[in-house]
Protein backbone atom coordinates (compact mmCIF):
# COMPACT_ATOMS: atom_id res chain seq x y z
CA UNK A 1 0.00 0.00 0.00
CA UNK A 2 1.42 3.28 -1.22
CA UNK A 3 1.41 6.39 2.00
CA UNK A 4 3.02 9.58 2.52
CA UNK A 5 1.95 10.04 5.68
CA UNK A 6 4.01 8.15 7.98
CA UNK A 7 4.00 8.76 12.20
CA UNK A 8 6.20 12.13 11.75
CA UNK A 9 3.36 13.52 9.08
CA UNK A 10 0.50 12.75 11.69
CA UNK A 11 2.74 14.46 14.88
CA UNK A 12 2.84 17.35 12.45
CA UNK A 13 -0.74 17.47 11.75
CA UNK A 14 -2.11 16.78 15.33
CA UNK A 15 0.24 19.54 16.47
CA UNK A 16 -0.87 21.93 13.56
CA UNK A 17 -4.94 21.15 14.44
CA UNK A 18 -4.52 21.74 17.67
CA UNK A 19 -2.59 25.32 16.94
CA UNK A 20 -5.09 26.26 14.53
CA UNK A 21 -7.82 25.53 16.86
CA UNK A 22 -7.28 27.65 19.82
CA UNK A 23 -7.49 30.59 17.40
CA UNK A 24 -11.11 31.94 17.45
CA UNK A 25 -12.39 32.33 14.11
CA UNK A 26 -15.75 33.14 13.87
CA UNK A 27 -17.52 34.38 10.89
CA UNK A 28 -16.55 37.47 10.02
CA UNK A 29 -13.70 37.81 12.60
CA UNK A 30 -11.15 35.40 10.67
CA UNK A 31 -8.39 38.07 10.84
CA UNK A 32 -6.02 36.47 13.62
CA UNK A 33 -6.26 33.29 11.62
CA UNK A 34 -5.54 34.86 8.21
CA UNK A 35 -2.68 36.26 9.95
CA UNK A 36 -1.32 32.88 11.05
CA UNK A 37 -2.34 31.13 7.70
CA UNK A 38 -0.50 33.61 5.84
CA UNK A 39 2.80 32.76 7.70
CA UNK A 40 2.29 29.14 7.41
CA UNK A 41 1.56 29.15 3.73
CA UNK A 42 4.73 31.35 3.10
CA UNK A 43 7.08 29.30 5.24
CA UNK A 44 6.18 26.46 2.80
CA UNK A 45 6.95 28.17 0.03
CA UNK A 46 3.58 29.71 -1.27
CA UNK A 47 3.31 33.49 -2.65
CA UNK A 48 -0.02 34.36 -0.58
CA UNK A 49 -2.37 37.46 -1.19
CA UNK A 50 -5.76 38.14 0.17
CA UNK A 51 -8.47 39.60 -1.80
CA UNK A 52 -11.02 42.14 -1.23
CA UNK A 53 -13.94 40.09 -0.08
CA UNK A 54 -13.64 40.95 3.87
CA UNK A 55 -14.54 45.00 2.83
CA UNK A 56 -17.89 43.59 0.78
CA UNK A 57 -18.99 41.46 3.75
CA UNK A 58 -18.32 43.30 6.62
CA UNK A 59 -15.35 41.32 7.40
CA UNK A 60 -12.09 41.71 9.37
CA UNK A 61 -10.29 39.93 6.26
CA UNK A 62 -10.92 38.21 2.76
CA UNK A 63 -10.35 35.07 1.12
CA UNK A 64 -6.63 33.88 1.77
CA UNK A 65 -4.81 32.78 -1.74
CA UNK A 66 -2.09 30.88 -2.00
CA UNK A 67 -0.31 29.56 -5.10
CA UNK A 68 2.90 27.16 -5.04
CA UNK A 69 4.15 27.01 -9.06
CA UNK A 70 5.55 23.55 -10.41
CA UNK A 71 8.62 23.45 -12.11
CA UNK A 72 6.40 20.30 -14.58
CA UNK A 73 4.22 22.58 -15.68
CA UNK A 74 0.90 21.12 -15.99
CA UNK A 75 -3.25 22.52 -15.68
CA UNK A 76 -3.46 24.70 -12.12
CA UNK A 77 -5.40 22.47 -9.60
CA UNK A 78 -6.94 24.07 -6.84
CA UNK A 79 -7.34 22.98 -2.95
CA UNK A 80 -9.64 24.88 -0.82
CA UNK A 81 -11.33 24.73 2.79
CA UNK A 82 -12.49 27.31 4.83
CA UNK A 83 -11.40 29.28 8.22
CA UNK A 84 -14.42 30.51 9.75
CA UNK A 85 -16.40 28.43 12.20
CA UNK A 86 -20.24 29.02 14.15
CA UNK A 87 -20.26 29.17 17.73
CA UNK A 88 -19.67 29.08 20.55
CA UNK A 89 -16.20 29.49 19.81
CA UNK A 90 -14.92 32.50 21.88
CA UNK A 91 -12.46 30.02 23.59
CA UNK A 92 -11.51 26.62 22.08
CA UNK A 93 -9.83 24.45 24.36
CA UNK A 94 -8.98 20.70 22.59
CA UNK A 95 -8.83 18.17 24.27
CA UNK A 96 -6.87 14.83 22.61
CA UNK A 97 -8.42 11.68 23.78
CA UNK A 98 -7.08 8.38 22.17
CA UNK A 99 -7.35 8.78 18.04
CA UNK A 100 -9.70 11.43 18.78
CA UNK A 101 -9.88 15.32 19.37
CA UNK A 102 -12.70 17.14 21.27
CA UNK A 103 -13.55 20.56 22.46
CA UNK A 104 -13.88 20.46 26.50
CA UNK A 105 -17.44 20.78 25.76
CA UNK A 106 -18.27 24.42 26.02
CA UNK A 107 -17.88 25.55 22.81
CA UNK A 108 -17.22 23.92 19.30
CA UNK A 109 -14.06 22.57 18.61
CA UNK A 110 -13.55 23.69 14.89
CA UNK A 111 -12.71 20.74 13.01
CA UNK A 112 -15.42 22.40 10.68
CA UNK A 113 -13.11 23.15 8.74
CA UNK A 114 -9.50 23.38 10.69
CA UNK A 115 -9.09 19.75 9.84
CA UNK A 116 -8.87 20.66 6.13
CA UNK A 117 -6.90 23.25 6.52
CA UNK A 118 -4.20 20.82 8.61
CA UNK A 119 -4.57 18.54 5.20
CA UNK A 120 -3.61 21.59 2.77
CA UNK A 121 -1.11 22.60 4.47
CA UNK A 122 0.58 19.00 5.63
CA UNK A 123 0.19 17.94 1.61
CA UNK A 124 2.95 21.21 0.96
CA UNK A 125 4.81 20.12 3.76
CA UNK A 126 5.00 16.55 2.68
CA UNK A 127 5.11 17.73 -1.45
CA UNK A 128 8.28 20.15 0.08
CA UNK A 129 10.24 17.85 1.87
CA UNK A 130 9.99 14.74 -0.81
CA UNK A 131 10.55 16.97 -4.00
CA UNK A 132 7.25 15.32 -4.97
CA UNK A 133 5.84 16.51 -9.10
CA UNK A 134 2.94 18.00 -9.18
CA UNK A 135 0.79 20.57 -10.62
CA UNK A 136 0.80 24.22 -10.16
CA UNK A 137 -1.11 24.40 -7.20
CA UNK A 138 -3.99 27.29 -6.46
CA UNK A 139 -5.39 27.53 -2.73
CA UNK A 140 -8.27 29.38 -1.49
CA UNK A 141 -8.76 29.76 2.11
CA UNK A 142 -12.40 31.31 2.20
CA UNK A 143 -13.52 33.38 4.73
CA UNK A 144 -17.78 33.34 6.14
CA UNK A 145 -18.23 29.84 4.34
CA UNK A 146 -20.60 29.37 7.46
CA UNK A 147 -22.97 32.22 6.39
CA UNK A 148 -24.05 31.30 3.02
CA UNK A 149 -20.67 30.66 1.18
CA UNK A 150 -20.17 34.63 1.26
CA UNK A 151 -16.46 33.92 1.07
CA UNK A 152 -16.51 31.68 -2.07
CA UNK A 153 -19.25 33.69 -3.25
CA UNK A 154 -17.76 36.83 -3.37
CA UNK A 155 -14.24 35.79 -4.22
CA UNK A 156 -11.39 36.98 -6.62
CA UNK A 157 -11.60 34.65 -9.44
CA UNK A 158 -9.55 36.32 -11.82
CA UNK A 159 -6.80 35.53 -8.94
CA UNK A 160 -7.71 31.98 -10.00
CA UNK A 161 -7.05 29.93 -12.89
CA UNK A 162 -7.88 26.44 -12.17
CA UNK A 163 -10.85 24.37 -13.62
CA UNK A 164 -10.23 21.10 -11.31
CA UNK A 165 -9.55 20.94 -7.77
CA UNK A 166 -10.73 19.61 -4.30
CA UNK A 167 -12.89 20.81 -1.53
CA UNK A 168 -12.06 20.03 1.84
CA UNK A 169 -15.33 20.38 3.84
CA UNK A 170 -16.68 17.12 4.56
CA UNK A 171 -16.59 14.14 7.18
CA UNK A 172 -15.48 10.83 6.10
CA UNK A 173 -12.32 10.90 3.49
CA UNK A 174 -14.20 7.20 2.09
CA UNK A 175 -16.80 9.64 1.09
CA UNK A 176 -16.51 12.21 -2.56
CA UNK A 177 -19.87 14.63 -2.73
CA UNK A 178 -20.49 14.69 -6.78
CA UNK A 179 -23.66 15.68 -5.74
CA UNK A 180 -24.67 18.70 -3.53
CA UNK A 181 -28.27 20.32 -3.26
CA UNK A 182 -29.56 23.92 -4.36
CA UNK A 183 -30.93 26.08 -1.64
CA UNK A 184 -33.71 29.01 -1.26
CA UNK A 185 -33.84 30.73 1.63
CA UNK A 186 -37.57 32.62 2.65
CA UNK A 187 -38.36 35.60 4.77
CA UNK A 188 -42.01 35.40 5.69
CA UNK A 189 -44.66 38.12 7.67
CA UNK A 190 -47.53 37.38 7.81
CA UNK A 191 -49.65 40.54 9.30
CA UNK A 192 -53.24 40.51 11.02
CA UNK A 193 -54.62 42.65 13.05
CA UNK A 194 -53.83 43.78 16.62
CA UNK A 195 -56.48 44.26 19.20
CA UNK A 196 -57.22 43.43 23.27
CA UNK A 197 -57.12 39.99 23.63
CA UNK A 198 -59.48 39.79 26.31
CA UNK A 199 -62.13 43.18 25.57
CA UNK A 200 -62.29 42.87 21.70
CA UNK A 201 -61.30 39.37 20.27
CA UNK A 202 -63.30 39.66 17.83
CA UNK A 203 -61.76 42.99 16.47
CA UNK A 204 -58.47 40.85 15.95
CA UNK A 205 -56.79 38.31 12.98
CA UNK A 206 -54.06 36.55 15.28
CA UNK A 207 -50.79 36.51 12.87
CA UNK A 208 -50.06 33.34 15.11
CA UNK A 209 -52.82 31.46 14.16
CA UNK A 210 -52.97 32.63 10.58
CA UNK A 211 -49.12 31.65 10.34
CA UNK A 212 -50.04 27.94 12.02
CA UNK A 213 -52.63 27.26 9.58
CA UNK A 214 -50.46 27.85 6.60
CA UNK A 215 -48.04 25.25 8.18
CA UNK A 216 -50.56 23.19 9.21
CA UNK A 217 -50.80 22.86 5.24
CA UNK A 218 -47.25 21.71 4.63
CA UNK A 219 -45.06 19.11 4.86
CA UNK A 220 -41.49 19.61 6.22
CA UNK A 221 -38.77 17.58 6.64
CA UNK A 222 -37.98 15.46 3.61
CA UNK A 223 -40.03 15.88 0.87
CA UNK A 224 -38.70 13.49 -1.36
CA UNK A 225 -35.41 11.24 -1.99
CA UNK A 226 -34.29 15.14 -3.61
CA UNK A 227 -36.16 17.64 -1.56
CA UNK A 228 -36.34 18.80 2.52
CA UNK A 229 -37.99 21.64 3.27
CA UNK A 230 -37.70 23.68 7.05
CA UNK A 231 -38.93 26.62 8.98
CA UNK A 232 -35.99 27.52 11.59
CA UNK A 233 -37.13 30.87 12.77
CA UNK A 234 -40.17 32.38 14.21
CA UNK A 235 -40.61 35.40 16.34
CA UNK A 236 -43.88 37.30 16.88
CA UNK A 237 -45.86 38.59 19.58
CA UNK A 238 -45.67 40.98 22.65
CA UNK A 239 -48.17 40.31 25.35
CA UNK A 240 -50.79 37.52 26.41
CA UNK A 241 -53.29 40.52 25.77
CA UNK A 242 -52.70 41.54 22.43
CA UNK A 243 -53.94 39.92 19.31
CA UNK A 244 -50.60 39.31 17.71
CA UNK A 245 -50.52 41.67 14.38
CA UNK A 246 -47.11 40.50 13.18
CA UNK A 247 -45.11 37.09 13.01
CA UNK A 248 -41.99 36.81 11.08
CA UNK A 249 -40.24 33.88 9.91
CA UNK A 250 -37.44 32.36 8.38
CA UNK A 251 -37.40 29.12 6.67
CA UNK A 252 -35.37 26.99 3.61
CA UNK A 253 -35.74 24.97 1.13
CA UNK A 254 -33.09 22.50 -0.39
CA UNK A 255 -33.21 20.05 -3.39
CA UNK A 256 -31.05 18.64 -6.06
CA UNK A 257 -33.50 19.17 -8.21
CA UNK A 258 -34.34 23.07 -9.45
CA UNK A 259 -37.60 22.11 -10.25
CA UNK A 260 -38.23 20.37 -7.58
CA UNK A 261 -37.37 23.39 -5.53
CA UNK A 262 -39.06 25.88 -7.40
CA UNK A 263 -42.54 23.79 -7.12
CA UNK A 264 -41.60 23.67 -3.22
CA UNK A 265 -40.90 27.05 -2.81
CA UNK A 266 -44.56 28.48 -4.71
CA UNK A 267 -46.29 25.45 -2.83
CA UNK A 268 -44.95 27.23 0.70
CA UNK A 269 -45.92 30.69 -0.54
CA UNK A 270 -49.10 29.04 -1.52
CA UNK A 271 -50.08 27.92 1.73
CA UNK A 272 -49.06 31.05 3.59
CA UNK A 273 -51.29 33.62 1.19
CA UNK A 274 -54.31 31.01 1.67
CA UNK A 275 -54.17 31.24 4.94
CA UNK A 276 -54.02 34.74 4.50
CA UNK A 277 -56.83 35.11 1.99
CA UNK A 278 -58.65 32.88 4.79
CA UNK A 279 -58.59 34.91 8.02
CA UNK A 280 -60.87 37.95 8.00
CA UNK A 281 -62.84 40.05 10.40
CA UNK A 282 -65.41 42.78 10.19
CA UNK A 283 -64.42 46.08 11.73
CA UNK A 284 -66.68 49.05 11.85
CA UNK A 285 -68.76 47.74 8.70
CA UNK A 286 -64.99 47.21 7.16
CA UNK A 287 -64.15 43.44 5.78
CA UNK A 288 -60.09 43.38 7.16
CA UNK A 289 -58.04 40.42 5.64
CA UNK A 290 -54.36 39.09 6.77
CA UNK A 291 -51.37 39.47 4.35
CA UNK A 292 -48.18 38.02 3.75
CA UNK A 293 -44.82 39.27 2.30
CA UNK A 294 -43.34 35.87 1.41
CA UNK A 295 -39.50 36.83 -0.03
CA UNK A 296 -37.63 33.63 -1.74
CA UNK A 297 -33.96 34.14 -2.85
CA UNK A 298 -31.67 31.21 -4.34
CA UNK A 299 -29.08 30.87 -2.29
CA UNK A 300 -27.00 28.63 -3.79
CA UNK A 301 -27.75 26.24 -7.12
CA UNK A 302 -26.81 22.36 -7.31
CA UNK A 303 -23.45 21.05 -7.85
CA UNK A 304 -23.69 17.54 -10.02
CA UNK A 305 -20.18 16.39 -10.97
CA UNK A 306 -19.93 13.17 -13.45
CA UNK A 307 -17.92 10.10 -12.59
CA UNK A 308 -15.07 10.75 -15.29
CA UNK A 309 -14.97 14.82 -13.74
CA UNK A 310 -11.04 14.97 -13.48
CA UNK A 311 -10.14 15.33 -9.91
CA UNK A 312 -13.15 12.21 -9.06
CA UNK A 313 -10.67 10.20 -11.62
CA UNK A 314 -7.30 11.35 -9.58
CA UNK A 315 -9.15 10.54 -6.22
CA UNK A 316 -10.16 7.13 -7.47
CA UNK A 317 -7.09 5.94 -8.26
CA UNK A 318 -5.10 7.19 -5.66
CA UNK A 319 -7.65 5.65 -3.12
CA UNK A 320 -7.14 2.61 -5.00
CA UNK A 321 -3.98 2.25 -4.36
CA UNK A 322 -4.17 2.54 -1.09
CA UNK A 323 -6.41 0.04 -0.65
CA UNK A 324 -9.64 2.30 0.21
CA UNK A 325 -13.23 2.17 -1.08
CA UNK A 326 -14.65 5.58 -2.00
CA UNK A 327 -17.70 6.22 -2.33
CA UNK A 328 -19.20 8.89 -4.26
CA UNK A 329 -21.46 10.49 -2.22
CA UNK A 330 -24.94 12.58 -2.58
CA UNK A 331 -24.66 15.37 -0.28
CA UNK A 332 -27.51 17.03 1.67
CA UNK A 333 -26.20 20.69 2.47
CA UNK A 334 -23.72 22.87 0.65
CA UNK A 335 -20.49 24.25 0.40
CA UNK A 336 -17.66 25.82 -1.10
CA UNK A 337 -17.89 23.35 -3.86
CA UNK A 338 -21.01 24.93 -5.32
CA UNK A 339 -20.10 28.21 -6.02
CA UNK A 340 -17.32 27.04 -7.92
CA UNK A 341 -19.31 24.91 -9.92
CA UNK A 342 -21.23 27.71 -10.81
CA UNK A 343 -17.80 29.62 -11.85
CA UNK A 344 -17.08 26.30 -13.78
CA UNK A 345 -14.71 25.14 -11.15
CA UNK A 346 -15.05 21.38 -11.15
CA UNK A 347 -14.43 20.58 -7.14
CA UNK A 348 -16.17 17.32 -5.61
CA UNK A 349 -15.76 17.69 -2.10
CA UNK A 350 -13.59 15.23 0.16
CA UNK A 351 -14.17 14.16 3.53
CA UNK A 352 -11.37 15.40 6.23
CA UNK A 353 -12.42 13.99 9.47
CA UNK A 354 -15.04 16.23 11.30
CA UNK A 355 -17.83 14.92 13.06
CA UNK A 356 -20.67 16.10 14.79
CA UNK A 357 -19.85 19.71 13.67
CA UNK A 358 -22.02 22.61 14.73
CA UNK A 359 -21.85 21.17 17.95
CA UNK A 360 -20.52 21.14 21.52
CA UNK A 361 -20.12 17.67 20.64
CA UNK A 362 -17.73 17.97 17.31
CA UNK A 363 -14.97 15.81 17.38
CA UNK A 364 -12.02 14.84 14.80
CA UNK A 365 -11.02 11.74 14.24
CA UNK A 366 -7.57 11.87 13.50
CA UNK A 367 -7.08 8.44 11.49
CA UNK A 368 -9.76 10.25 8.86
CA UNK A 369 -7.96 13.27 9.16
CA UNK A 370 -4.62 11.54 8.00
CA UNK A 371 -6.15 9.60 5.19
CA UNK A 372 -7.61 12.79 3.88
CA UNK A 373 -4.27 14.52 3.58
CA UNK A 374 -2.54 10.96 2.15
CA UNK A 375 -5.15 10.42 -0.42
CA UNK A 376 -4.67 14.34 -1.52
CA UNK A 377 -0.96 14.02 -1.79
CA UNK A 378 -1.59 10.96 -3.68
CA UNK A 379 -4.09 12.80 -5.70
CA UNK A 380 -0.95 16.00 -6.43
CA UNK A 381 1.40 13.48 -7.50
CA UNK A 382 -1.07 11.99 -10.20
CA UNK A 383 -1.63 15.40 -11.55
CA UNK A 384 1.75 16.20 -12.15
Amino acid sequence: MRRFIDKKSEARMTDTFLTLAKIPSLSRQEGKIASHLEKAFKALGCKVRFDGAGKKIGGETGNLIATLPSSYGGRPFLLSSHMDTVGPAAKVTPVKKGGRIYSDGTSILGADCKSGITAILETLAVIREKKLKHPPLEIAITVCEEVGLQGSKNLDYSLIKAKSGLVLDSESPLDLTVRAPAVARMEINVHGVASHAGMFPERGISAIQTAARAMAKLKFGRIDFETTANIGVINGGTATNVITPLVSLRAEARSHSVAKLDRQIKAMEKAFRDACAEAKVKVDGKILAARCDFKAERNYNNMVLKPDTPAVRLLLAAAEERGLKIRLATGGGGSDANIYFEHGILTPNLGCGMWEPHSTKEFLELKDMFDCADLVIGVMEKAG
